[in-house]
């Protein structure tokens, strides 16, 4: 009986030594294990770094740095040797391959180093937008003058106006835009000499006070603009509508003018009445004042001031 017992306590001692190593057993090899997946991630990690700068030395450089190293020759472009009018022939927008001028234009990144600064001027969309003007250039409106100088003729010195005593202005305008309609093209100006016009007395006093301001008594002339209309034609159907109107109702007599007339009459002669009246109104005299025998004039302020009397030989 103590052999039994001696045997099994002696086969746990074992069981335990046994369970005991394979622990330890299993925890080296875990351990061994986790360190050769850390080496292993670590290794990969840094042949990826590897990659990535060889990758990267052999990648392309962006546009705008290809651009900035590599300058085309219209940015080389000397006022001293280059034709301007042939490299900007017209109007078009900002084009840094061609104009060798670099702007730089936007909203300048505070919240990114290196970029406190606006974006330059290649691939700037916001310069784009804007028009330019490098085509209006001195030498170019030169040109362009000396080639319509020979289409030009000098503008007559004696006119007859006689002949057209009707006179309709407008304007033409010639400009670089997205549209070609300009809104003055639609105005119109109509002018005529009253002198021309059919008219007695009380039809040319009754224009002149329709017309108001539109009337110029040095000149005579009469000046009608129409800019209310959509177009030209438009504009001059209505001026040449408004001076017949004016001038068939200047020659209409209604019953109220005659009353008008009248009180415009009385009210001339009272006021020459007035006139005459103030004009031989007497003076008032000066008061003089005789001091030490010594003669004084006062003025109206109460000071005095000492009157000489020049005596003739």
């Amino acid at each position: 009986m103590a052999a039994f017992r001696s045997f099994g306590s002696w086969s746990s001692l074992c069981i335990k030594a046994s369970s005991a190593s394979n622990y330890l057993h299993n925890t080296t090899v875990q351990r061994r294990y986790a360190q050769g997946v850390v080496q292993s991630a670590s290794f990969l990690m840094q042949q990826r770094e590897r990659k990535r700068k060889r990758d990267h030395k052999k990648k392309k450089p962006k546009i705008n740095q290809w651009i900035y190293k590599n300058i085309p020759g219209n940015l080389k472009l000397r006022s001293t040797y280059t034709d301007w009018p042939s490299v900007f022939t017209g109007p078009q927008s900002y084009n840094p391959a061609t104009i060798p001028v670099l702007f730089r234009m936007g909203r300048m990144k505070h919240n990114k180093y290196g970029q406190d600064r606006p974006k330059g001027a290649i691939g700037n969309i916001e310069l784009s937008k804007i028009p330019t003007f490098f085509h209006l250039a001195p030498p170019a409106v030169e040109r362009h003058c000396q080639a319509l100088k020979s289409l030009c003729t000098e503008w007559p010195s004696n006119l007859d106006h006689s002949s057209v005593p009707l006179r309709v202005t407008t304007k033409n305008y010639l400009f670089a835009g997205p549209s070609l309609h300009h809104p003055g093209s639609r105005v119109v100006k109509l002018q005529v000499y009253l002198r021309d016009l059919v008219l007695d007395d009380h039809a040319r006093k009754k224009l002149i006070e329709l017309v108001e301001d539109r009337y110029d008594p040095e000149t005579d002339e009469l000046t009608i603009v129409t800019d209310r209309c959509p177009t030209r034609k438009q504009n001059r159907d209505y001026a040449m509508y408004l001076l017949s109107v004016l001038y068939h109702e200047s020659w209409k007599t209604e019953p109220w003018e005659a009353e008008a007339n009248k009180e415009e009459a009385e009210s001339d002669d009272e006021d020459e009445e007035e006139i005459m009246q103030l004009k031989k109104k007497p003076k008032k005299p000066r008061p003089l004042k005789l001091i030490n025998g010594e003669l004084y004039r006062v003025n109206k302020f109460g000071k005095y001031f000492k009157l000489f009397i020049n005596e003739k030989d």
